[in-house]
Parts: C-alpha cells; sequence; structure tokens
C-alpha cells in the first residue's frame, strides 16, 4: 500500500513541474519587456598601456556588447559608412621591352556611367594623374608614391580609377606593363585607415579594348597586365577602369558580444587597452523578445597611462 507520505511528494512534484511549464509558457509568450537595470564600473581606475581593464558588471541584461572606445571600437560610430580624410592611391608598376614614351597614363573620373565599352569611356570626363605617379622606368615594381586623392571625394558619390595603355606603330617594340599591386585607403585625421579598396582584386577592374586587336589587358586577383606587340605592330590603345570606389568610404565601428539571451549572467569583463589615452568605453545593453526590446547604454571613462 503507498503511503501518504509519497502520495503528497508524487503530488508536490507534479505542482512545481507545472508552475515550472507556467513559467515557461508567461516567458515564452510575453509581448513586452522592461528596459535594463545595468550598471558598470571600472574595478581598477589606474591603467598603463597594455593592462587589463576590468569591469564590473551589476544587472542581468539579455544581451551586452562591449565598445571599447578606442580605434575601430567607438559606439558613436557603428553606424558611420563614410568620415573625412584624405584618400590616398599606392601602386607598384613594372615597364618591359621597347623603347615607346608616354606608354601608361592613370587617370580617374567623377561622371563615368559605368558603361564598359568604348563610347563609355568617351563620353565621361577624365583627369590625368600620371604626373602626380611615379612609373617604372625599367625596374621591378617600383613604387608610384602615396597619390592624394582628396580633389575627387566627389561629395561621396562613386569615382572610378583607371590605367590607359598606348602602343604606337613605329620601328621598336611596344611596352609591356605590369600593375602588381595596389591599394587606396581614407586616410582619417585620427590615424585610422579605412579601406577603399584594399587590394588590387578589391578595385575590380575590368579590361575595355579601344582601339587594336592584338593588344589586351590581362587580369588577375594579383596583377594587371598588358604586353604589347613587335615593332611595326598596329597601333593600340587599351584601357583598365575600376568599379565604382567611394572614397570617403569608412567601416562601421563594431561592438565585441559579451552576453547572448541564451548564456548565464555575466559580472565581470575584461579587455587590454594596447595604447595610452583616454577612452569612452560603452556598454549596448537590452532586454528582448520577438515582440519587444528595450535597451540603453552605460558609459564610463577609461584613462590610460603611457
Amino acid at each position: 500500500m503507498v503511503s501518504i507520505h509519497f502520495k503528497q511528494a508524487i503530488l508536490m512534484q507534479r505542482i512545481s513541474v507545472f508552475s515550472f511549464l507556467l513559467m515557461l509558457l508567461a516567458a515564452c509568450t510575453r509581448t513586452s519587456v522592461t528596459p535594463p537595470d545595468f550598471t558598470v564600473t571600472l574595478q581598477h581606475t589606474s591603467l598603463r598601456a597594455g593592462d587589463t581593464a576590468v569591469f564590473v558588471l551589476n544587472g542581468n541584461p539579455d544581451i551586452i556588447s562591449f565598445y571599447a572606445g578606442d580605434s575601430t571600437h567607438e559606439y558613436q560610430y557603428r553606424n558611420r559608412f563614410t568620415a573625412d580624410g584624405t584618400p590616398q592611391l599606392q601602386f607598384t608598376s613594372t615597364m618591359q621591352t621597347g623603347s615607346q614614351d608616354s606608354t601608361l597614363h592613370v587617370l580617374i573620373s567623377t561622371d563615368f556611367a559605368a558603361q564598359y565599352d568604348s563610347a563609355g569611356i568617351y563620353q565621361a570626363h577624365w583627369t590625368d594623374i600620371t604626373g602626380q605617379t611615379i612609373l617604372s622606368a625599367g625596374g621591378s615594381k617600383t613604387p608610384s608614391g602615396i597619390i592624394n586623392l582628396g580633389d575627387f571625394v566627389n561629395g561621396g558619390e562613386p569615382v572610378y580609377l583607371a590605367f590607359k595603355y598606348e602602343g604606337f606603330q613605329d620601328a621598336s617594340a611596344q611596352r609591356t606593363w605590369t600593375i602588381p599591386t595596389l591599394g587606396i585607403i581614407n586616410q582619417l585625421k585620427e590615424g585610422t585607415q579605412m579601406p577603399v579598396a584594399a587590394t588590387l582584386a578589391d578595385a575590380g577592374f575590368t579590361a575595355v579594348d579601344m582601339k587594336g586587336t592584338g593588344v589586351k589587358w590581362s587580369i588577375s586577383s594579383t596583377q594587371l597586365q598588358i604586353k604589347g606587340g613587335a615593332a611595326n605592330s598596329d597601333a593600340t590603345e587599351n584601357w583598365v577602369v575600376s568599379k565604382p570606389l567611394t572614397l570617403n568610404r569608412a567601416v562601421p565601428d563594431k561592438g565585441l558580444p559579451v552576453k547572448n539571451i541564451s548564456a548565464n549572467r555575466v559580472r565581470t569583463y575584461s579587455y587590454i587597452y594596447k595604447t595610452a589615452g583616454t577612452f569612452t568605453a560603452t556598454f549596448d545593453v537590452s532586454n528582448t523578445t520577438v515582440y519587444d526590446s528595450k535597451g540603453g547604454t552605460k558609459e564610463v571613462k577609461v584613462t590610460v597611462n603611457p
């Protein structure tokens, strides 16, 4: 015969399970949330470059992200896609064969309509910036120097970079040109470099043959190259034109994940500040369901000594 105590124990167990299911159902079906009750303090205020800053977190929001306030981790720039700076172009070039002069030109356009054919190129206005560059005189991978493209920012509208090759019909062989590397950055005032086209492949060049049939640009992820014809070859004109480039491009700053909705409570968070300065560390927090979300931020000033 089952004892009364055993029956009571079974009953209490069922009540507990039922209560838990009710709570779970309520959590899953809640349509509103309360704002996070959250504060943060810095455990040690005396820091030097390379030290670990320990932040003490009070409260348990569903989601926590951290912006350290140093380069590329500033909360105020989380939605920034453009920024004032100095766009800079650099590339390397190699010239081989022949003796013809003025066979490679570097140009930029603010009104090219992305029509990659001879008509599209002729309709656009192109500024020749070859004079600002250093081109190979026969050496391998000659650095171009830094070319300031600030005059072409164009209000954030795209611009197009081009290399124009010309081979002339005369008694000397036409030149061979190779562009092994290329990069464009937006140099911000605080020192951060934003990639506009970090590599040659990122620039997305397309070849357009304007005149002549036997000479063409070859394009790969590692180089642009055009091989001219032999002596007395027909005259040729060939372009490679980039994809649209935003010279004042910026990459939005990103926060670091501290906690997601399924994680246990986080009581401290650590971050190493590698350089000296005064930083505004920001914790972006929220309580959220599929129906509602409420959030906020908490800031802490962090002073890092040299």
